[in-house]
């Protein structure tokens, strides 16, 4: 049965389990007002330890305000400090207000969280038993069904579902028996929401035959989590061969069999900050990468994120934001001119030998993006070169030509980002150069197929 007492002892690692949190560390309690935030925090007021409540007001219920003030006044009667705020939560219909709500709110946890502190959240095993449900309904793979992880690092410090193997029947009955006061927030009883059909129409099932079944299902979660763990350690032991700084080799890919290719692809998509696609889209992914001819440039996209392949190389980056290429920027030398679509900014500033000559400059230059056909005698050679030739000997990502920042004095092309000046704008002996400089440069030269 649930007690402080035996939350302490398991959290210690007295009950056969590691020790979970330190004695002296210091915690964060969510506190919604609910039953499960309510028993977490009156237990951690009389465990000792250095407790503070954060409520999050997502304003979607005409009773927000007095669930606040309920929070309130309970962790001042514990003398607990106490911290509200409010987000913003956008969604077409319920079930995506309640994504976009779970997303607004540890997004505040994150913001709120301080360094080395520990947010307790509220979940139990009976919420295990929802998620590893919702999951297999879903179709989700090993980390999908493994469901929530007891300890994971967040933010500036570290996320821990303490009540992780209590049941709420538990939790309720230690709750009553100290007479507590908790919220019960109506959306719960909405049978609309996946979540709550399972709560209240499945599980029930489930406990008529198999009295047990949270205590079965965390078991099972448990069992899970450890082949996740084998899977990423396998994923490592591959990558080691296939991942060379931000990128994949295709070469490695084509190495491996089906099932690990498709596991390091998953591990090297998460490393990227992205979530894994979908299992029919990644075969899509493992088909148009691996099949398209040398010449191609595949690009695949999903959640905002994009996968392309070039010179035996595959990129995963965030999805490109729209770019006028038509544009016209007027570019007085004198201050820094700040690209569109996240391109970074440019700048001049005294530079290296063989920059560019200050006597020679407009005091506005203007800067375009490629039309096609530009050409460009780069300092120190003897011809013209095709811009497109010297992007592709440089190894310029080719999503990325279009987007580079061409620098002009009248028609005369100047220079190429940072790439290129032209030579008739070059500094000669003698005067002091200048150099153009462009700070948060995204990264726009590829790998070469041989590194």
């Amino acid at each position: 049965m649930f007690s402080p007492r035996e939350l302490q002892d398991r959290l210690r690692g007295k009950s056969g389990g590691g020790a979970l949190l330190p004695p002296d560390a210091a915690v964060c309690v969510a506190f919604s007002g609910g039953l499960d935030s309510t028993v977490l925090l009156h237990s951690f007021a009389r465990l000792g330890y250095r407790v503070r409540a954060v409520h999050i007001d997502h304003g979607l219920h005409a009773d927000s305000m007095r669930w606040r003030d309920h929070c309130e006044q309970q962790a001042r009667a514990l003398q607990v400090e106490f911290t509200s705020v409010r987000v913003a939560v956008t969604g077409s219909d319920e079930i995506g207000l309640e994504a976009a709500a779970r997303e607004a709110r540890y997004d505040a946890f994150s913001k709120e969280l301080r360094p080395g502190e520990y947010l307790l959240l509220g979940q139990h095993a009976d919420d295990q038993l929802e998620t590893l449900l919702l999951a297999l309904m879903r179709g989700a793979g090993v980390l999908g069904l493994s469901g929530m992880q007891v300890f994971e690092p967040f933010a500036r410090g570290a996320l821990l579902r303490p009540l992780w193997d209590f049941t709420r029947a538990e939790l309720e009955a230690w709750a009553r028996a100290e007479g507590l006061h908790w919220l019960s927030d109506p959306s719960n009883d909405n049978h609309q929401l996946d979540r709550n059909f399972i709560r209240h129409r499945v599980v029930p099932a489930l406990r008529e035959r198999w009295p047990a079944a949270a205590q079965t299902a965390l078991r099972s979660s448990q069992h899970l989590q450890e082949a996740w763990r084998t899977l990423e350690q396998l994923a490592a032991i591959d990558a080691e061969q296939a991942i060379d700084g931000e990128c994949l080799s295709v070469a490695a890919l084509e190495a491996l069999s089906p099932e690990r290719r498709r596991n390091l692809l998953r591990y090297w998509i998460r490393r990227r900050g992205a979530r894994p696609p979908s299992t029919r889209k990644l075969a899509g992914i493992e088909h148009d990468m691996l099949a398209a001819s040398l010449d191609r440039v595949p690009c695949v996209g999903w959640d905002g994120w994009e996968m392309r392949r070039h010179r035996g190389w595959l990129y995963c980056e965030q999805q490109l934001p729209p770019l006028d290429t038509e544009l016209t920027l007027v570019w007085p030398t004198h201050t820094s001119l700040q690209l569109p679509a996240n391109l970074g900014t440019l700048r001049i500033s005294p530079g290296a030998p063989g920059g560019l000559s200050a006597a020679k400059l407009p005091a506005v230059l203007s800067v375009r993006f490629r039309a096609g056909g530009e050409t460009l005698q780069p300092a120190g050679h003897a011809i013209h070169h095709k811009l497109k030739k010297l992007l592709q000997a440089s190894a310029i990502l080719p999503w990325w030509r279009e987007r580079l920042p061409l620098v002009y004095a009248g028609k005369r092309l100047v220079a190429v980002g940072d790439l290129w000046i032209a030579d008739e704008f070059a500094a000669r002996d003698g005067e002091p150069p200048l150099g153009i400089s462009w700070d948060q440069r995204p990264a726009i030269v590829g790998r070469h197929p041989n590194v």
